[in-house]
């Protein structure tokens, strides 16, 4: 769904279901599993093909337009226009969104030693010093893998900070820079192999693994 340009989620920077948004202290928790969501794991919470079968999967769902670059090529046609029902968590507090995370994350290292966290089914990279964040979280817990896009452009400092996620460890982590082109690119209705799961070929994320398995550009249908 398009909004119309004089619709106020677009000059305010929100979601078009600000009564979705909560704060951390009133979700369960942040990191959710992948099974809830129809497009990633269709039911299925682990992965179920590739190198990294059998790892639990969960999401991280901030508020879209909030945390995303207002240069984002879909600013008035987000994906999060057509989830009236999905829960955002606040990002407002900062501090406390990210201790929430690092704990939960924790949680889910003990219990199932390594972990894939899906950045971010809605929003984007908040600030460079978020990014940072994630950066560090690879680099003290070896469990820990993500996969992931970005709307913030390659040369901006945000987008910079993004792919020293990457660099992190190149094998735990894939962000793809959306309408980018070029490697580790995901491009809307552009350039790259078409998302196996828009074209039927695959039920869900858990079950292929295309975009933690090639640096190749993936092209996306226009939601």
């Amino acid at each position: 769904m398009k909004l119309r340009p004089d619709n106020p989620a677009l000059s305010e920077h929100r979601t078009v279901f600000p009564y979705r948004v909560k704060t951390v202290t009133e979700v369960k928790r942040v990191l959710q599993s992948v099974a809830h969501n129809t497009k990633l794991g269709n039911g299925v919470p682990v992965v179920a093909k590739g190198k990294w079968r059998g790892m639990a999967a969960f999401t991280l769902t901030p508020e879209a337009r909030k945390t995303c670059p207002t240069s984002c090529q879909t600013w008035a046609e987000c994906y999060g226009n057509n989830l009236r029902f999905a829960t955002r968590v606040s990002s407002d507090d900062m501090p406390a969104l990210q201790a929430q995370i690092e704990q939960g994350l924790k949680s889910l290292l003990r219990t199932y030693g390594r972990v894939l966290i899906r950045l971010h089914v809605l929003g984007d990279f908040a600030s460079e010093e978020y990014a940072k964040f994630w950066a560090n979280l690879v680099l003290e817990h070896r469990g820990l893998h993500i996969f992931g896009f970005t709307q913030w452009p390659r040369d901006s400092e945000v987008g910079r900070a993004v792919q020293a996620i990457n660099d992190a460890d190149p094998e735990r982590v894939w962000i793809r820079f959306s309408n980018a082109g070029g490697p580790m690119s995901a491009n809307v209705e552009g350039e790259g192999i078409p998302c196996p799961e828009q074209i039927g070929k695959t039920a869900s994320c858990m079950t292929c693994g295309l975009c933690w398995s090639t640096t190749h550009p993936i092209s996306f249908k226009r939601h």
